[in-house]
């Protein structure tokens, strides 16, 4: 049986020439989907989407085709969620915390102290995703079907200015945030949150609209806060920040059984590879950051556990906030924690 998908964004553009060439060129294909990110080309989540499409590629030869944009040249890092659920992209990586809205107890990964890797930050969520009713709820209320996941080792501090190496340190700074849990993490050391786009993250240091961020080290160098930033801890759990790949639900639906197995395979394949990448590049890029003078430090055990002690009260909060909504926080955090325990 063939199938050809065209998703909606590329019917809008065909008129341009190119790629109504692309598109007559994909009836020859079993499947062909467009795959939209809103990350650099070199970014991890590029990578990852790249190695996704690879495996795929190799499994199924010139059964798939994909139409790959990326770095938001269709559409921007905010609009992945609402663009995968309007039909405007067929899959994308689906930033967790800009879709609080839509996706609030999914943000339970990104809670501070929810996994001391990437290998068991993505391996607990994403097996919570395929096996936890009320997450995967979620996911099916904004038509997507999820197939990997990412998520960044620890997020640490990072400052423009004087390291900020104690609870105290925090108070008066204002710290950019992705939004979500990582603002209430943010709020609770006793600094002030603003909620900006990474992509504009560079000129709000530059500017000094903020003090820092918290950030994963391997997102540091795709957007060249390096240049900008003196200091970054080595050893916090400030949380993390999540992406799920997903393919819109009804484009879904039209994929042949075989060629949605590979996907979920390579999604597979894909969180391995990611897992392994970033653990592995953690090390090698603080010393690469420690050569060009940033200060890498490590917080004392006692400023360790005055901040742990302050973050315990993040997932306190999170699950009150949720619980008042009506939603099942407290279930979920207990079963995401004693899926964590098993990794």
């Amino acid at each position: 049986m063939k199938t050809t998908r065209v998703s909606k964004s590329l019917v809008g553009i065909m008129v341009g020439g190119s790629l109504l060439s692309a598109a007559v060129a994909a009836q020859a294909q079993d499947v062909t989907m467009s795959v939209v990110t809103g990350s650099p080309p070199k970014h991890i989540i590029s990578q990852g989407v790249e190695h996704w499409m690879g495996c795929v590629t190799k499994a199924q030869g010139d059964k798939v085709a994909f139409s790959y944009y990326p770095a938001g040249q269709l559409v921007s890092l905010r609009e992945l969620q609402p663009g995968l659920e309007d039909g405007v992209a067929d899959s994308v990586p689906i930033p967790v915390g800009y879709a609080s809205e839509k996706l609030p107890l999914n943000g339970v990964s990104m809670l501070p102290g929810m996994g001391s890797s990437a290998t068991a930050i993505i391996s607990t969520y994403s097996s919570m995703i395929r096996n936890n009713e009320a997450l995967a709820e979620e996911y099916a209320k904004i038509n997507a079907v999820p197939l990997w996941v990412l998520g960044f080792p620890p997020y640490q501090i990072v400052s423009s200015g004087p390291a900020i190496r104690t609870l105290e340190d925090f108070k008066g700074k204002v710290i950019r945030s992705a939004g979500g849990t990582l603002t209430l993490t943010i709020e609770t050391l006793g600094a002030a949150p603003a909620e900006i786009v990474v992509a504009d993250l560079y000129v709000s240091m530059q500017r000094g609209t903020v003090d820092g961020t918290i950030s994963g080290i391997n997102s540091v160098k795709p957007y060249n806060v390096q240049e900008l930033m003196k200091s970054m801890s080595l050893n916090g759990a400030f949380g993390t920040f999540a992406n799920v790949f997903a393919v819109n639900a009804d484009v879904w639906a039209g994929i042949p059984s075989g060629i949605q197995s590979d996907m979920r395979q390579c999604g597979a394949d894909t969180e391995a590879w990611l897992s392994e990448k970033m653990d592995s590049e953690s090390s090698v890029l603080a010393e690469e950051f420690k050569a060009m003078g940033i200060d890498m430090f490590e917080f004392s055990s006692d400023e360790l556990a005055a901040l742990n002690d302050a973050l315990s009260t993040v997932h306190a909060d999170w699950t009150k906030r949720l619980e008042d909504r009506g939603l099942p926080a407290a279930k979920v955090l207990e079963a995401y924690r004693a899926e964590l325990a098993k990794q």
